[in-house]
């Protein structure tokens, strides 16, 4: 459902310690989630829009989140559509791949292909903030638009932290739970601050108790409000979602459409 936001937020100001049990139950159970999401998101939706970038188009470029793919995204892809962009989706592996090797493999060859010499914006979900701020440290973009980043973990997530402690899920996982980790040495911490143009939209409501269990502060069942933040971010918006559901809310589409139209999301 579009715009789901009801649930009951768990909010612990410390982590006390967890027992062998209990981490195996949370281990489980975060599999178990991450795997059914995985199947229910992995279908394929064509949305309508020409084969080629109109004259007076911009571009949107849509990267979807870990473990997720462009579907979902799509009621954010016909809205943006609706609106009069040409939008590209994204679609990357995230179990097999580093984070470089996605930005490498997957955006240059979309982006010079569907937006021409447009100018390109670019709406992010979770990891996907992540691969574009690499992609954009490591590329020139002549006609770079603006960027809004919805439930980034810019500082990284205390769920890799727990789930990278064991070999098999490493395994299962791939590369970027180890980059995505709070660790000041992790990856993800290795990229600074951007050198452009930027904002984020961040969710402050949990529909996973669990996870929320182990985040501390507010968080949206998946990342904490902290650690989405970056200094240089040109504005900043949280919103009563959470993770998995923050790109379908109507305040955050019109959000990003105010943001990419005068720079500000009000």
């Amino acid at each position: 459902m579009r715009g789901l936001g009801c649930a009951v937020s768990i909010r612990l100001s410390s982590l006390p310690v967890i027992s062998f049990k209990l981490m195996r139950k949370i281990i489980l159970n975060s599999i178990s989630i991450f795997t059914l999401i995985w199947i229910l998101n992995c279908s394929e939706e064509r949305l309508t829009q020409n084969p080629r970038i109109g004259p007076s188009q911009e571009c949107i470029v849509l990267v979807h989140g870990y473990l997720r793919s462009s579907n979902h995204l799509r009621h954010l892809r016909d809205f943006l559509i609706q609106k009069g962009f040409y939008v590209v989706s994204i679609d990357y592996p995230s179990t097999t791949l580093s984070i470089q090797e996605i930005a490498d493999s997957y955006l240059s060859s979309q982006i010079s292909d569907h937006c021409q010499d447009k100018k390109i914006h670019f709406v992010t979900h979770s990891l996907g903030g992540v691969i574009v701020r690499y992609y954009l440290k490591t590329n020139q973009i002549k006609n770079l638009g603006r960027v809004i980043m919805l439930a980034p973990p810019n500082q990284g997530s205390e769920i890799a932290d727990l789930l990278s402690q064991f070999k098999f899920l490493n395994s299962f996982f791939g590369p970027i739970l180890a980059q995505i980790k709070t660790d000041p040495s992790s990856f993800v911490h290795s990229l600074g601050l951007p050198n452009f143009e930027f904002a984020i939209i961040t969710g402050d409501f949990t529909l996973d108790p669990i996870s929320s269990f182990i985040i501390p502060g507010i968080d949206d069942g998946r990342v904490s409000v902290s650690n989405t933040i970056l200094e240089n971010r040109k504005d900043f918006l949280i919103v009563e979602r959470s993770h998995n559901y923050i790109m379908d809310a109507p305040e955050v589409q019109d959000a990003i459409l105010t943001y990419i139209q005068i720079g500000r999301f009000r």
